[in-house]
Order: C-alpha cells, then structure tokens, then sequence
C-alpha cells in the first residue's frame, strides 16, 4: 500500500452545479468550513415510488495545523444512500488496477476532486476521486494524484478508501488511517478541499434516493472528526456544517 497523505480529507468527488441553498460556513479560533450541497431533482419521489438523485458536496477547509481522522455525510429523512441492487467493484481490484477495471453499473458518481496541504513545508496536493459502489452498504472512493496542470500522475499517490452506509442509509462514514494522514515521520496531511458528487442506477436502484420531503429542504450535513497529529498539535472537537437545500413533496 502507498504511502499517502490527503485521503485524510476524502469523502467523495466532483461537483455538479444544481440549484441548492447559500453555502454554509462556521468559523472556530483556528479557521473556517463551508459547505455548498446540492441534489436534483427537488421534487421528492415516494415511498413506495423513489426517485433517483444526484447529490453534490462541495466542502472548503481552512484549519492548518489540524488532520481529518474522519469524515461524515449525513442525509435527513427523504434522503438515502444505498449501494443494493448496482454492481460492484473490490477495493483489492481498484488498488491494483484502477478505475478501469470496474463494471459501469458500479460508478456510484461522476469523478471529483480533493486537496490537502502537507505541513510542515506548506506543499499542495491535488487529487482526482472516482466513486464506485463496493457493497450493499459501501462505497469506496479511488483517489490518484494529479500534477499543477490537473494530469494524473502515473507515479504519483494512488489508493482507496471505503466510506460505510449506516443509519439505515442517511449516513456514510469515511475513516482516515494514520499513515495516510502521517505519510512520513514529522509530515501530516492537513484537508483544504472536497468536491464530490454521487450518482448512479441499475434498473429501479439508486446509489441516492429520495422517498420525501419535509419542511420545504433537505438538510445536509457534513461533519470533520479530527485526529492527532505527529507534530503535537491540540486536537480540536468535530466540526459539523449544514447545508439545507429546497426540495418539494
């Protein structure tokens, strides 16, 4: 496995330009996040009819000196990821193969973006992200490393990580090991950017389905667990970002 760094920020990809609610932001003493979400169609589908939804994430961090251990998406009610019914692709595949070896039916979205900052030394790295679908209850997200034109780098970091449906599918989780988030002695990987969006169907299955709408919007909410650093830092508490987007019954 590669030794890699940003993942500590991964959550998903790509942006989609759908209308939704004003972005928002919440500040601490050490910095901002905001939060742009999207999803589209917003008339909701039915219980016993869903709809297929395209829902788009669009997270901006300003934290130095912090490392994401975790990253959570939760959806509310009327909202839910769900992997059942589509193909599926293997961690082991995508590690030693790559995107291209995964059944179409198994995109669970378009390919996204992320960044992270290396610190000390303040260095960028940039990433493109593709979502595929890896279980009922799983979607793994490739991430390669791409150079200061936006080419993928066939040397550069390549590795998955898996993001887990729960909550019965209004939440996916995606935990950062350590030596992604540590990649070399006295180095840590500290988030800047995600950009992510999730689609995709087999017949009447939907990587995210709406079954209703409550209120007049679905608030999306993203929140970042944080994690020790090798530097010493203090570890802030989570921080959480919600984004409500219009939606009609």
């Amino acid at each position: 496995m590669h030794r890699k760094l940003l993942i500590g920020a991964l959550a998903a990809s790509a942006t989609l330009a759908l209308t939704a609610g004003a972005a928002q932001a919440t500040t601490t003493a050490d910095g901002t996040a905001s939060l742009e979400a999207t999803a589209a169609p917003s008339k909701a589908g039915t219980a016993s009819k869903p709809k297929n939804v395209t829902l788009g994430f669009d997270l901006s961090v300003n934290r130095p000196g912090t490392s994401v251990g975790q990253i959570v998406l939760d959806l509310p009610k009327g909202l839910k990821f769900s992997g059942k019914g589509l193909k599926k692709c293997t961690a082991t595949n995508l590690q030693l193969n790559g995107p291209s070896v995964c059944p179409a039916g198994s995109k669970a979205g378009t390919v996204g973006s992320a960044a992270a900052r290396l610190e000390p030394g303040n260095t960028a790295l940039t990433f493109n992200v593709y979502p595929f679908v890896g279980g009922d209850t799983k979607i793994l997200f490739y991430l390669v490393q791409t150079d200061a034109s936006g080419n993928e780098m066939s040397s550069g970091i390549q590795s998955v990580l898996t993001g887990k449906i729960t909550n019965k599918g209004r939440k996916l989780s995606i935990a950062i090991p350590q030596e992604l988030r540590q990649p070399l002695r006295g180095l840590d990987a500290t988030l800047t950017q995600i950009r992510a969006t999730f689609k995709g169907k087999v017949a009447k299955h939907y990587v995210v389905s709406s079954t209703g709408c409550k209120g007049g919007k679905w608030s999306i909410k993203s929140t970042l667990a944080f994690a020790a650093r090798s530097d010493g830092a203090a570890v802030p508490g989570a921080q959480s970002i919600t984004d409500p987007v219009t939606c009609s019954k």
